[in-house]
């Protein structure tokens, strides 16, 4: 591999390849990151719903951005989409060659050839089955001729490769630095990712994973629901969503309110660590291992989110059915880990995702969950030029939508 003088600097750049749009994202890699560089492209209605269309816009956008000159070095992470990739638990004998049984199984369950597919197992728990002691997995399965076109994206852009990951798994990284400490491993977080194609759902323990599902229900899902109901194009039913969106939140307040004093302590702490931000940054909050050791709020969730109930405006869409289906899906997901984790309870929940932006959908989740719910906002950790161009990402907001990015930057380069 040729020597990049950029590589012990920054980290490669991240590429998040979603179904609405496609994010790059670039960060330092000292204690305190700072943002190198970041865009974000909406992906055309026209191709949303054609893959050799959507494929097309992947590679004529890298190429576009790369030659940007706004990101350093050629080296890039990505992972391929969770609407891609087989999420499975399973229960395998104690053993050490895992992997193996776990390819064993897709093949007798589902019937994919080993060959066929690029599998990544994730160890649980120790479990047990019909009187026999086993290992729950997670399997993260994708074919290999998917992993192929993507990677074949970057390569057109002239960007070397190395890193593939899930999305599931960026995700979680994208908090890692939140639990550093051997005593947050008894911290049990519920990650519920929205997306316009679909539902991540995660359990952490700490950094570990403890459970992980997709559900294919989301944004697009709602808007042709919208759209049956009101005889129109999903184009137009997903303005009238947005708007009725904009309608709640006036009506109801702000989607989300900081934590008392968070702000203002988490300034004292920062400028105690390490002073006041160099001439000329800005810092969209900066959170240090000290924040939490005297029970601060870290910036990156320090915007709660409050239960509410369905507002009027939304309940005349008609929603109620895709919605229960949503809250049911979550709430299995939590019984299954309540089943595998004796009972263990979920501390908290952080929503991400780009259809987090819907106020009233986020609330409605919270208020069926019964538990204590921040908005992860996984950019406000990063120090921020001022002057900083940053192309479809504005600044100065909380972004959820950017945890599988965030997490990209942070994952391992082992391709």
């Amino acid at each position: 591999m040729a020597f990049n003088m950029f590589s012990a600097q920054v980290s490669p750049i991240a590429i998040d390849f979603g179904s609405s749009a496609i994010k790059f994202l670039q960060i330092s890699t000292d204690q305190r990151p700072s943002l190198v560089a970041a865009t974000e492209i909406a992906v055309p209605d026209s191709a949303r719903g054609d893959a050799e269309k959507l494929f097309a816009f992947y590679t004529e956008q890298v190429a576009k951005v790369v030659k940007s000159g706004r990101f350093k070095g050629k080296r890039a992470v990505s992972a391929v989409p969770s609407g891609q990739t087989l999420i499975q638990h399973m229960q395998v004998p104690q053993a050490e060659n895992k992997n193996d049984l776990v390819k064993g199984q897709l093949q007798a369950t589902f019937g994919l050839t080993p060959d066929s597919v690029v599998v990544r197992a994730v160890d649980v728990c120790d479990t047990f089955r019909g009187g026999q002691a086993r290992r729950e997995m997670i399997c993260f399965a994708v074919s290999h001729e998917m992993v192929m076109k993507y990677i074949d994206v970057m390569r057109k852009a002239r960007l070397e490769v190395v890193g593939m990951h899930t999305e599931t798994v960026a995700m979680v990284h994208a908090f890692d630095h939140l639990n550093r400490r051997e005593s947050d491993a008894q911290v049990a977080t519920l990650y519920c990712d929205l997306g316009y194609s679909g539902m991540r759902v995660a359990v952490s323990h700490g950094k570990d994973i403890a459970f992980a599902r997709y559900v294919p229900i989301g944004g697009k899902h709602i808007d042709q629901h919208i759209a049956s109901s009101l005889h129109c194009d999903v184009p137009t039913a997903r303005n009238h969503r947005m708007s009725m969106n904009h309608e709640v939140e006036a009506m109801t307040g702000v989607l989300t309110k900081g934590k008392p004093g968070a702000g203002a302590a988490l300034l004292n702490v920062a400028m105690q660590a390490g002073g006041k931000s160099a001439k000329g940054q800005m810092s969209i909050g900066t959170a240090v291992a000290e924040d939490r050791r005297v029970g601060m709020t870290p910036a990156e969730l320090a915007q709660e989110l409050e239960p509410s109930a369905l507002p009027a405006l939304v309940q005349k869409a008609n929603l109620g059915e895709i919605l229960d289906t949503l809250t049911d899906e979550i709430l299995m997901c939590l019984r299954y880990h309540h089943t595998l984790f004796n009972g263990r309870a979920i501390n908290r929940v952080i929503f991400v995702g780009g259809e987090t932006r819907q106020a009233w959908l986020c609330q409605h989740i919270v208020k069926v969950l019964r538990l204590s719910a921040q908005l992860g906002d996984p950019l406000a950790r990063l120090t921020v030029q001022e002057s900083m161009e940053t192309p479809g990402l504005v600044l100065g907001r909380p972004q959820p939508g950017w945890a599988v990015a965030c997490g990209l930057c942070a994952s391992p380069t082992d391709f």
